[in-house]
């Protein structure tokens, strides 16, 4: 996973592994120039699947997913590991200072949505919370370990079942923190207005078997659009529109590839962001996989 901060162009990534060196954090400038690489001290090798970032920091996820080598060859070499814990790390964006650990309670991020900088200096994260049961009835589905194999475990397709959209505040001070279910609905793989990455965004979307999510977080409402039964929408990518005076953060579109089972083709279903509300539609000849993440590129003259 890398992130891009929109203010200088930077790109922020990293690397782990089930060896040492277990996570690197790697910075590149907007020249494509590598200007920092650096390990960062954690436990043991685990699947950190994401990152956040802020105006100032890294929010690192150390969740209780590790690698177990004895699990190669039959199937994925991770499993959950009650005894490792669950914390979330604060470390300066330029690599000036070590990380500053939070304990939260267990559960597992696959996907963040985004993080910023509060004015009473805390750091926000938005992301999708896993409790160990929701964690284990996808990871069975998809060949994983379990401790625990149960049989229908409802979890079929995508990857839109167990996950909650959740709320942490980290104070970098304190090193506490704090949680909030923001709601009860499974979804996963949330995006935003990409120009708002590690600054105070507004709006989360996010998607759902059979329909796509749009979240308030200031009024705490939300919306949906149905996109059909049977159906997986792909993750809804943000496409800004033509910035000007007083534009909206939600001024834009939702590109969303939606597949359909196996009776017809997929779609690319395109949203107005701001109600939801379909603008078009591209009818596929085949289907694509559930589940995939995208990205937008504007097609631009040099």
């Amino acid at each position: 996973m890398n992130w891009r901060r929109p203010a200088t162009g930077e790109l922020l990534f990293f690397g782990y592994g089930a060896r040492p060196p277990y996570l690197t954090y790697h910075r590149l400038s907007a020249a494509g120039e590598l200007v920092e690489s650096r390990d960062v001290a954690v436990l043991a090798g685990t699947m950190m699947h994401d990152f956040a970032i802020t105006e100032n920091y890294v929010v690192w996820l150390d969740l209780p997913v590790v690698f177990d080598l004895r699990l190669a060859g039959g199937g994925m070499p991770m499993r959950w590991d009650d005894a490792y814990g669950a914390r979330l790390g604060l470390m300066r964006r330029d690599g000036t200072s070590d990380v500053r650990w939070s304990d939260i309670d267990p559960c597992y991020i696959f996907h963040g949505g985004n993080a910023h900088e509060d004015t009473a200096g805390r750091i926000v994260l938005d992301a999708v919370r896993y409790s160990r049961s929701a964690f284990d009835a996808m990871w069975q589905t998809m060949g994983g370990h379990v401790d625990n194999p149960v049989a229908g475990t409802g979890w079929t397709r995508g990857e839109t079942q167990g996950g909650r959209i959740h709320r942490w505040h980290l104070d970098p001070a304190t090193g506490t923190a704090s949680e909030q279910a923001l709601d009860d609905r499974g979804v996963e793989l949330p995006t935003i207005n990409d120009d708002l990455t590690g600054r105070p965004s507004r709006y989360l979307y996010t998607v759902t078997d059979g329909a796509i999510m749009k979240y308030d977080t200031l009024s705490g409402t939300s919306r949906s659009y149905g996109t059909g039964e049977n159906s997986s929408p792909g993750e809804a990518v943000f496409v800004p529109a033509e910035a000007g005076p007083g534009t909206e953060e939600d001024a834009g579109w939702l590109l969303s590839l939606v597949s359909h089972g196996t009776t017809r083709g997929s779609e690319l279903l395109v949203l107005n962001a701001r109600d939801l509300t379909r603008a078009a539609t591209v009818e596929m000849p085949r289907r694509v996989p559930a589940g995939v993440h995208g990205s937008w590129i504007p097609d631009r003259q040099a």
